[in-house]
């Protein structure tokens, strides 16, 4: 729950706060989206900034007098910091005064509290790994930041480590609003490939000739269906389906009021894995 604090300017900072990066503050601002900050000991506006509410990965852009700064910069009494989102127009792939390391493309690392996440991306056809259960928060970190993914999480605290440059503090609690949120964040609109990757393992998919696979498809898939793909990671068949119908109303439903351009490419299977029996997985 959000507290109103008034505090003397004389001993403090003014921070003035724009876009979503309000909504995750503890302390509620003034008309202004303005906080005085009591300044009682040194520190940087990353932990300012912080001790509010705010992971530095929510963080787009700092500016003071007409200047950006760095979350180093030691705060001063008086000062008035700007706190922007991050925007879509800077994607991590572009170097920024925060962050001038970069990532090469937009790939993600999906947290156990997004796990459906991870599986619309996928769907989707962007290359997002999931955090098993069994993984710890270090080894989280450790992950994301050595494959130089993107976390995805609805963990705060995993946001403020220091040493975690790229990351992100998912809003909605549906998958599906998450799936929105993320693609339009890192202006993805135009690269989505649907079924291009296998949802269960993430990796691409390619297409093989059926001969190579027909031991493994059930006598009706054998008879009706000829164009066939494989997950180039765990093996699993996928084709033109009787998932068609559904899995193309569910991106609809996602994708259809969205401005982007996707398309289901006719040459492209709808996932439909090869089974053995109505459950089990080939």
């Amino acid at each position: 729950m959000k507290t109103a604090a008034a505090h003397s300017p004389d001993t403090g900072l003014f921070l003035t706060f724009y876009g979503d990066t309000v909504d995750l503050l503890r302390r509620t601002p003034n008309d202004a989206q303005t906080i005085i900050y009591p300044l009682s000991r040194r520190a940087s506006i990353k932990d300012i900034l912080e001790s509010l509410g705010v992971p530095h990965t929510e963080v787009g852009r700092i500016v003071r007098a007409g200047q950006e700064q760095t979350f180093e910069k030691i705060a001063e009494v008086g000062e008035h910091f700007h706190i922007h989102p991050l925007s879509p127009a800077t994607p991590p792939t572009v170097a920024t005064t925060l962050r001038p390391e970069t990532v090469s493309d937009c790939i993600f690392l999906a947290d156990i509290n997004v796990a459906r996440l991870a599986g619309l991306l996928r769907m989707v056809g962007f290359d997002a790994e999931a955090v098993g259960r069994e993984m710890t928060s270090s080894v989280t970190l450790d992950r994301a930041i050595g494959e130089k993914r993107i976390l995805l999480t609805r963990n705060r605290d995993l946001l403020k480590q220091r040493r975690l440059v790229f990351g992100r503090l998912v809003r909605s609690q549906d998958p599906e609003k998450q799936l929105k949120e993320i693609l339009n964040l890192y202006r993805l609109q135009d690269r989505i490939r649907p079924f291009s990757r296998c949802i269960a393992c993430n990796r691409p998919l390619a297409e093989v000739d059926k001969k190579t696979v027909i031991d493994r498809l059930l006598p009706l898939t054998r008879k009706y269906y000829d164009r066939f793909y494989q997950c180039t990671g765990c093996g699993k068949i996928y084709w033109r389906g009787s998932h068609h119908d559904k899995m193309t109303a569910q991106l609809e439903r996602i994708l259809g009021k969205m401005q982007c351009r996707w398309r289901l490419p006719q040459d492209q299977p709808i996932p439909d894995q090869a089974r053995h029996d109505g459950d089990g997985k080939a």
